[in-house]
């Protein structure tokens, strides 16, 4: 079974059919280690149909997951196999709901497992689900400023802000920067402020960056607890940058897709729309 998994991985169509075939048998078997993996490489197939095209079919593809996980919620694999189906949703056109769903379905599940690994997985899912819930809510940034001082985010009322996590070792993050400087440069004295959080674990090479690229922003550090493992980003659940978020006046989020030319388009219409 492994090597037709391969070769349906590499789009060898005629691998993905007898394998699919193969599996239907396998699950059926007596011997349950090697049921379970039929039953995971029947729902990997489906995934790849649904996520090709036919989304409809999400939502029966989601309750199969649920399924699984709650037969056997110690599983890594299939824990790992269900973080990787809900995260895909978030990159699917219209699928954010999807990914909600998937996962508030999922991490409840895991979150009861006796298995450490899985337990931390569960730890991810809440935090990717508070950051996706963000539209339309406050979003609360604690932490560290590069200098030492504690953030204060009372400093950011009535101010439209652009939170980006990133780091200096990131090369799409370092790329966006001149984007963000040019809209900076445009908006910052009509209310708009960009608070970066850096996801880098050497200090040093952070302040020379700062320096050399002349970033005006205030910039979040924690030297104790750096890279991934930032408060913020175990909070939010970041497990990719940059990730951005943007906040209107209010305090509250209007997206979480303000990159590129999308972030210019959106502070257009904000501020146009403020005279």
């Amino acid at each position: 079974m492994d090597g037709l998994m391969m070769l349906s991985q590499m789009g060898d169509p005629k691998a993905a059919e007898t394998l699919n075939a193969f599996a239907k048998i396998v699950t059926k078997s007596p011997f349950k280690k090697l049921a379970k993996q039929a039953d995971r490489v029947l729902l990997i197939s489906e995934a790849r149909n649904v996520l090709q095209g036919n989304i409809e079919k999400a939502p029966a593809l989601i309750a199969s997951m649920t399924k699984m996980l709650a037969a056997d919620p110690d599983d890594i694999q299939t824990a790992q196999l269900a973080m990787q189906l809900a995260g895909a949703f978030e990159h699917v056109k219209g699928g954010e709901t999807l990914s909600k769903k998937a996962y508030a379905s999922f991490g409840p599940l895991l979150a009861k497992s006796s298995n450490e690994q899985v337990q931390e997985l569960s730890k991810s899912f809440e935090g990717i689900l508070r950051r996706l819930d963000l539209p339309g809510n406050v979003m609360k940034v604690t932490g560290m400023l590069l200098d030492g001082t504690p953030f204060d985010q009372k400093t950011l009322k009535g101010k439209v802000v652009l939170v980006d996590f990133w780091a200096t070792w990131c090369g799409p993050c370092i790329a966006e920067i001149p984007n963000v400087l040019e809209q900076y440069e445009k908006y910052h004295d009509k209310g708009f402020e960009v608070i970066g959080i850096s996801l880098d674990e050497d200090r040093d090479a952070l302040e020379k960056f700062i320096a050399e690229k002349k970033i005006p922003w205030p910039i979040l550090f924690e030297e104790s607890a750096g890279g991934w493992q930032h408060p913020m980003a175990t909070y939010y659940g970041i497990s990719g940058i940059p990730t951005v978020v943007l906040i209107g006046r209010d305090g509250k989020v209007i997206t979480l897709d303000a990159r590129g030319e999308n972030l210019g388009e959106q502070l257009d219409v904000i501020f146009k729309d403020a005279g």
